[in-house]
């Protein structure tokens, strides 16, 4: 069996317990569990102290990384990790028993891929579903695989994914403002061999009060990162399409619709949610033409003030 590592930089208390047990509980034995704690004040250690297992260590940064810079701290993770295969888990998801052994599965039967993926279910602070992504085929193509996300059908937050380390090493993890859209980058970075996907949701992705991604705040980042994320995009290779599926996809995430997708993504992660006041924050959607911006902020008093 191959080994794999677990990374895990924490920070918050909250879940960690949890987080680490759905990791111990998997039936995938040859793991091991490195726990970067980045410098928090909320007593991690003493968390971790509650398992006597000796796959886990513990490290613990002498100043906080991930509070500057959330991608330099999963980076600065890496180092650690001494296994062929990695995760790079967070102290609030949880994974079911057959994550670990899935993701091998397909590895094994695919043994040019670099990634494999797990379907989710999101969860809140009660561990209740309150949402679904969808399933994809268990082989994809680096061209259909940006098709799925493009189209919502898979939802990537980095910890349902399976890297080899090597490669995930080499490449490192992609740096956007406050990680937002680092995550999608990341993995398709990773997908020049293709992308496996087991068929069962064995990941659990919590949306709380606590998370970065339900953080209303952090207005100029997310702006910036959505600039960003969408001029990567612009520079994204892509191999010959060869058959029917590939030339269809291909079609589809031309420039014109990853542009509409960049423009429902300013609206939605940061538009939505702005006071009046601060609507001239608009001009910051840099790579929305004036026409657009200015349809941004039409939509904005439609659904804000005439009602949606």
């Amino acid at each position: 069996m191959d080994l794999i590592t677990f990374l895990l930089p924490a920070y918050k208390a909250k879940f960690l317990k949890s987080a680490i047990q759905s990791i111990l509980n998997q039936t995938y034995s040859n793991f091991e569990l490195i726990i970067v704690d980045d410098c928090s004040p909320e007593g991690l250690k003493k968390i971790v102290e509650l398992f006597d297992d000796p796959r886990i260590k513990y490290f613990k940064n002498e100043i906080n990384i991930g509070g500057a810079n959330l991608v330099n701290q999963w980076n600065h993770c890496l180092q650690f990790a001494n296994g062929e295969y990695l995760v790079l888990a967070a102290d609030d998801d949880l994974y079911e028993p057959d994550f670990l052994s899935s993701g091998m599965t397909i590895m094994n039967k695919y043994p040019n891929l670099d990634i494999v993926h797990s379907p989710i279910k999101i969860i809140n602070e009660n561990n209740e579903i309150i949402g679904l992504d969808g399933f994809i085929p268990e082989y994809s193509s680096k061209i259909e695989f940006v098709f799925y996300w493009l189209n919502a059908t898979v939802f990537t937050c980095i910890g349902n994914y399976l890297f080899k380390s090597s490669k995930i090493k080499e490449l490192k993890f992609i740096d956007f403002p406050s990680a937002f859209g680092s995550d999608t980058a990341s993995v398709i970075q990773m997908t020049d061999n293709g992308i496996g996907s087991i068929g069962s949701r064995a990941f659990n992705f919590r949306i709380s009060s606590i998370h970065l991604s339900s953080n209303l705040g952090k207005i100029d980042d997310k702006l910036s990162a959505n600039t960003q994320l969408f001029n990567w995009f612009k520079n994204l290779t892509f191999p010959t399409a060869e058959n029917e599926i590939d030339k269809y996809c291909l079609h589809e995430i031309r420039w014109e619709k990853l542009y509409a997708k960049s423009m429902y993504d300013y609206y939605q992660l940061v538009v939505r949610h702005l006071p009046i006041h601060k609507l001239g924050v608009v001009r910051k959607c840099e790579i929305l033409s004036p026409k657009d911006q200015f349809k941004l902020i039409l939509r904005y008093f439609k659904d804000k003030i005439i009602g949606k």
